[in-house]
């Protein structure tokens, strides 16, 4: 992804305008193979593996043309293409019945239609090879989600009929049920990962100081240790429990993945007590609420909070004008003010003393703990979202890769011209960067919208994406 961003940059001077989608493709990507053990390349990367994805998923860029009826042959779209026609088409799926969808005259419905039936038909032969390789005693180590699955669900090794006693003894799951969970696992966690990569790349791009206490952050953890030799054991603490993890942390305080998440008393459940502000109250049966989390993590009673960076200029036009909680600011997660500090002489506060993370929390218990309910941006209790951690662990290898080496700032191509920049005195500079960063605040308030998780929808934010050390405007806002 990052030697795309490169290579488009040393042939144009125009800044990359497709970031959203390129973490959105890193995500479907990293849970491709971590949920299916689906390897997959990165378009136009140059060493393309030969094999086709598994021996019976054989890769092609184009969809065969066929008559809708005609859609019980051969596969007719590649793993990848029905994936991701059917994920940028799901609003079709939801509104219209199946069976009707193939005989609807709109190539736009019709090809929704074909993803959906050829990704069931991918992810079935997937379960099967999985278990084929169970029943074989393959992949017992290091085992992905598919597996899991089908080993809860009663498949044992040696055979690929359900143990009988598993059967008898607990609820089980059913191959439906296990490709259902697979797909919503896959739907629900490639956008949430996606959408905290393209934030925080954002974030930190209007704010070149939060971007560099990053930095320095990620050179004690790594020093010069190359990728391949990053550990989950040994680096994942120190990243959830520094900077990294507050940029984290704030992003998905300002624009968690959705805005409100839904509650119920069931019909034939007992009355439920909700406490708010010590206040109790009482929810009767067939009760339905809304946790405002876009509320609640704005919330100044339950929030530390700072003055407005630019009183003049509030983030927000009615929201919080009078403290901070509006910005992006990370370091408000931070106890220590030696991850604050730029001086590299500070005390070394990421080594393997780091305090350990808690499981199954919705950030370190090294950084700033919210009161029960302030910060929900995975939800909170038995209902909290299963695939939390490992959405936090793509975010966050993720930004470290990025940020370790290249910065990110934003593309000024409205206002200047390469060239004109380089002319520029920091006054003028400055100027024009602070242009761009009030042109991104107006787009995340207005066009910000939701399908299945918050995103900016219909524009794209232009940025420029360079090696540390040759940014242009860090200098402005050390």
């Amino acid at each position: 992804m990052i030697n795309g961003w490169m290579s488009h940059q040393a042939e144009s001077s125009v800044s990359i305008y497709q970031v959203a989608d390129d973490c959105m493709r890193l995500s479907l990507y990293v849970i491709s193979c971590a949920g299916f053990g689906v390897n997959l390349d990165w378009p136009g990367a140059e060493d393309q593996r030969k094999q086709p994805l598994t021996n019976r998923h054989a890769a092609s860029n184009t969809e065969k043309e066929t008559k809708p009826s005609e859609i019980d042959g051969d596969h007719r779209m590649s793993y990848v293409d029905a994936l991701q026609t059917l994920l940028h088409n799901m609003l079709w799926i939801f509104i219209f019945p199946i069976f009707l969808m193939k005989w609807l005259p709109f190539s736009g419905i019709r090809r929704s239609y074909t993803s959906y039936v050829e990704w069931g038909r991918h992810l079935r032969e997937l379960f099967d090879n999985k278990k084929d390789d169970i029943a074989a005693g393959k992949g017992q180590e290091g085992m992905d989600l598919m597996g899991f699955l089908c080993k809860g669900a009663g498949l044992t090794s040696g055979s690929t009929v359900r143990d009988s006693e598993k059967l008898q003894s607990e609820p089980v799951l059913n191959d439906t049920e296990i490709m259902g969970n697979a797909f919503v696992f896959l739907l629900a966690g490639h956008e949430t990962a996606a959408n905290s990569i393209h934030f925080s790349c954002l974030y930190l791009a209007m704010h070149p100081a939060s971007q560099r206490r990053l930095q320095k952050s990620l050179d004690r953890i790594f020093a010069s240790r190359p990728i391949s030799e990053w550990e989950y054991e040994r680096d994942f603490t120190a990243l959830f429990s520094t900077m990294a993890g507050a940029v984290l942390a704030e992003e998905l305080r300002l624009i968690p993945p959705v805005p409100a998440i839904p509650k119920c008393v069931p019909r034939n459940a007992s009355p439920q007590t909700l406490v708010i502000n010590d206040q109790k109250y009482t929810l009767p049966p067939s009760t339905y609420i809304n946790l405002v989390s876009l509320a609640a993590h704005r919330n100044p009673k339950t929030w530390p909070a700072g003055p407005p960076s630019d009183p003049k200029n509030p983030v927000h036009p009615n929201s919080n004008t009078d403290n901070d909680l509006e910005e992006f600011k990370p370091e408000r997660w931070l106890h220590d003010t030696a991850q604050i500090s730029d001086d590299p002489a500070e005390k070394d506060q990421y080594t393997e003393d780091a305090p350990n993370t808690a499981t199954g929390t919705n950030s370190s218990n090294a950084l700033h703990r919210p009161p029960r309910g302030a910060y929900i941006p995975f939800s909170e209790g038995y209902r909290a979202c299963l695939g939390r951690r490992f959405a936090q662990v793509g975010v966050l290898a993720a930004l470290a890769v990025i940020f370790k080496d290249y910065s990110i700032e934003l593309g000024v191509d409205k206002y200047a011209s390469d060239e004109e920049v380089e002319k520029m005195g920091e006054k003028e500079r400055r100027e024009v960067y602070g242009k761009t960063v009030g042109d991104v605040r107006a787009l995340m308030m207005e066009k910000m919208g939701m399908l299945f998780t918050m995103q900016i929808r219909g524009a794209n934010v232009g940025v420029r994406v360079v090696k540390r050390g040759e940014e242009r405007f860090a200098d402005l806002y050390q």
